[in-house]
């Protein structure tokens, strides 16, 4: 076989491919074109490992913790993904925009009382939105 880098090779594959695909039903066309956009995305070298280097300065923990929040566009309720000190990672029903100021109270049972916090919506993507706290701020019950 030739190399792969040779002209002719590469000239011949494509006449090659172009003649087979010229044969194809739509059906067999459409598998084509979903098989190849499949090679088109690159592949995950390990689904565990983040694409980029965790820069967080606090470490996160799985929690699954009921949060009603208010935002510009209202008020919502959902759970955290995830928590730390610094921020959480929302499953929003809605998505929120980008640097959205949000004010968050989070209620769980091993809490005495609702935890209080405002902060900003720093990343949005396919794994939800990451919020940055501001502040913590008392509730009434803890005064």
């Amino acid at each position: 076989m030739k190399r792969k880098d040779d002209k002719s090779f590469v000239t011949k594959v494509h006449a090659r491919i172009l003649k087979i695909i010229s044969t194809l039903s739509e059906s067999q066309l459409e598998q084509l074109l979903h098989i190849l956009e499949k090679l088109e995305q690159p592949e995950p070298t390990d689904k565990h490992e983040p694409e980029f280097p965790d820069q967080r300065e606090y470490p996160r923990k799985n929690a699954s913790v009921y949060t009603i929040y208010e935002t510009k566009m209202g008020d919502f309720r959902d759970f955290t993904k995830n928590v730390s000190v610094g921020g959480v990672l929302m499953e929003p029903e809605t998505t929120l925009p980008l640097h959205e100021d949000i004010f968050m109270t989070f209620f769980h049972s091993n809490f005495i009382f609702p935890v209080r916090t405002n902060g900003k919506v720093v990343r949005v993507d396919q794994d939800g939105a990451g919020v940055q706290f501001s502040q913590i701020v008392p509730t009434m019950s803890s005064v």
